[in-house]
């Protein structure tokens, strides 16, 4: 993982910004490119919100050092969100954005848990290292 910057690092602040923009623009293509809704300010201000806290809370960890919790919550991010686009472009009956969204969410969180559960794995292996 040496494409991280290192712990408490000034970069995670830049990291932060452009992660939060990122998923931003994501959010906004989904909803208003996508699925061709009006566009309306706020919304996008509420897609603004969610993906800066997002973006602030896995950058947090990753400058604290949880490195595993930033990678894998990343990863389940990116596949919720590849699957939101897929079920929505499937033609459903109707409840295709919230289910693509519900996706999205579930992808995002089970990440975050299974970061959290690798991160507590590799504490405990590094003090019984320590401790023997």
């Amino acid at each position: 993982m040496n494409f991280m910057p290192p712990v408490k690092s000034k970069r995670w602040s830049i990291w932060f910004g452009v992660y939060g923009l990122v998923l931003w623009l994501l959010l906004i293509l989904y909803r208003f490119a996508f699925l061709g809704q009006s566009m309306d300010i706020i919304i996008v201000l509420r897609f603004a919100l969610f993906a800066f806290v997002i973006s602030g809370i896995l950058n947090g960890f990753g400058w604290l050092g949880a490195r595993y919790l930033w990678l894998l919550s990343t990863a389940g991010i990116m596949l919720g969100m590849i699957l939101m686009y897929a079920y929505t472009s499937r033609d459903l009956s109707g409840w295709e954005d919230l289910a693509g969204f519900l996706t999205f969410v579930v992808f995002m969180v089970g990440g975050f848990a299974i970061g959290l559960l690798v991160e507590g794995i590799n504490l405990i292996m590094k003090r019984q290292r320590r401790n023997p």
